[in-house]
């Protein structure tokens, strides 16, 4: 894990929803959260099920498989315009790198909303590039008496879908439906851009329609997201950044090759700046606002890569021969995907902008972003598969750092606590690092990395009501609760 929203927005919630139990957090306790992704994900995690998939580990890696499909699709989209505007040549190029950018490898896979967004974003501008957004402008659109015609009708139709689907899933990407509406309307037709924005209107209009079925009122969550993160400023109490953040973590998570895209970005505006505009507009907007977080661009990442892959496919072009340039692109990107992964390995919390609780406040015991959390998870999702467990306690863990009843996947109380009588609600304990076992009636049963995972003989009693939930974090559907 890298940021509990991973779990508590989307996997929790899609859980909570297909097998009836799991932790709530603030947000839907508030209504401030769509049920679409959630939704979609439970009823995923209901079809492992009937195929199955028993363990929560296994439906988790399941999941994060099918995000890490939907990043892939992103970038084919991104290839398909490279291919108008660069050639095989740019689609080499832009696969290359957009395969090792290292805040896609780290964000790529994970539930967010971010991630599910982003081919829904890439996937319009890809049919919409014909039709205004390309570099040719008018000379790309169809006929005067083209755009009636019912293969036109349905790619703006499906255009302006996937544009109301990604604002939808991710509410910050509404900004650029009115961006793209115009530069169709501008470069293309009047006729384009209405379609296109009844597509949107449409799949928004749908998602008003869930939050009506859901949380009782039409845009409920929507109208409660911005009262608490434009008004209330809730989201500040996890950090607040300047205007900088966004082109600082790029440069920091990106290491040496950041000189080269940004280089090829400008050199490709010519050709590529109507989509330039698009990811300029998205990032300004995220930054006038206080709380940043890196992952919160990630939809743009590959719309950036487009245009920085056009750029340096320029500086191949006075290659003498398509061969040449093709071998220039090749030697190009292995070259700057190489440099990438090798910065990749080394990335650290600080690297991506991401402040992090110290390892005696729950906070991971190493500076890497990568396998944080791992050991305390992975146990967790052991412990889920014993038959004879009963109660689990995790004592001095912070839950927010947790899989919760995703990876544990057993209706079976979780504890937060450690004293006597919440250990005799626990027939299983999980000690992190520096943490001893001091109740003689466990033994050491299992470990994983620095954490371990003690049994004792014996049933549970009932938990106390007080060590179920944690701060913002409630439980539902669970024995004692």
């Amino acid at each position: 894990m890298i940021w509990s929203d991973e779990v508590y927005q989307t996997l929790e919630q899609g859980h909570r929803l297909a097998f009836g139990y799991g932790l709530v957090p603030w947000e839907f306790k508030a209504g401030a959260r769509s049920w679409l992704l959630p939704g979609m994900i439970g009823c995923g995690m209901r079809l492992l099920a009937l195929l199955g998939v028993t363990s929560g580990g296994w439906m988790v890696v399941a999941v994060k498989l099918g995000f890490a499909l939907l990043s892939a699709l992103a970038l084919v989209a991104m290839l398909r315009i490279a291919q108008y505007a660069a050639g095989t040549a740019g689609v080499l190029l832009l696969g290359l790198v957009g395969a090792a950018l290292p805040a896609s490898l780290l964000y790529g896979s994970r539930a967010m909303s971010e991630v599910a967004s982003a081919p829904c974003l890439a996937w319009a501008l890809a049919l919409l590039w014909r039709f205004g957004l390309g570099p040719a402008g008018r000379a790309s659109e169809p006929g005067s008496a083209g755009w009636w015609s019912g293969q036109t009708v349905v790619r703006l139709l499906g255009a302006g879908g996937l544009l109301g689907l990604a604002a939808v899933l991710r509410y910050q990407v509404v900004v650029l439906v009115p961006v793209v509406v115009l530069l169709v309307a501008w470069r293309g037709s009047l006729a384009g851009a209405v379609l296109l924005a009844a597509g949107a209107a449409l799949l928004i209009g749908m998602g008003g329609l869930l939050d009506w079925l859901t949380w009782g009122k039409p845009f409920a969550a929507f109208l409660a997201y911005l009262r608490f993160n434009l008004i209330e400023h809730v989201a500040d109490r996890w950090g607040v950044a300047g205007r900088g953040f966004y082109l600082s973590t790029l440069v920091t998570t990106s290491g040496p090759v950041w000189l080269m895209l940004a280089f090829g970005f400008l050199l490709g505006l010519p050709r590529s700046w109507p989509v330039a505009v698009l990811a300029a507009t998205y990032i300004a907007a995220h930054s006038a606002v206080a709380h940043k977080e890196l992952r919160f661009i990630y939809p743009v990442l590959p719309l950036l890569l487009l245009c920085s892959a056009v750029g340096l496919t320029q500086v191949l072009d006075r290659l003498p021969t398509p061969r040449l340039r093709l071998a220039g692109a090749a030697l190009l990107g292995c070259a700057m995907a190489g440099l990438l992964i090798a910065h990749a390995r080394h990335l650290t919390f600080r690297d991506i902008g991401q402040p992090m609780d110290s390892q005696a406040n729950g906070g991971p015991t190493s500076t890497s972003v990568w396998h944080a959390f791992d050991a305390t998870n992975r146990l967790i999702a052991r412990a889920g598969t014993f038959a004879d467990l009963c109660g689990l306690a995790v004592p001095a863990a912070n839950p927010y750092w947790t899989g919760g009843y995703t990876y544990f996947h057993r209706r079976a109380p979780l504890i937060w606590a450690g004293g006597r009588g919440d250990y005799d609600a626990a027939n299983y304990v999980l000690l992190g690092p520096g943490q001893k076992m001091e109740d003689a009636r466990y033994r050491r049963w299992m470990g994983c990395g620095s954490d371990e995972l003690y049994r004792r003989e014996g049933g549970c009693a009932r938990p106390s009501r007080a060590n179920l939930g944690y701060g913002r974090l409630s439980p539902s559907g669970i024995p004692g609760s």
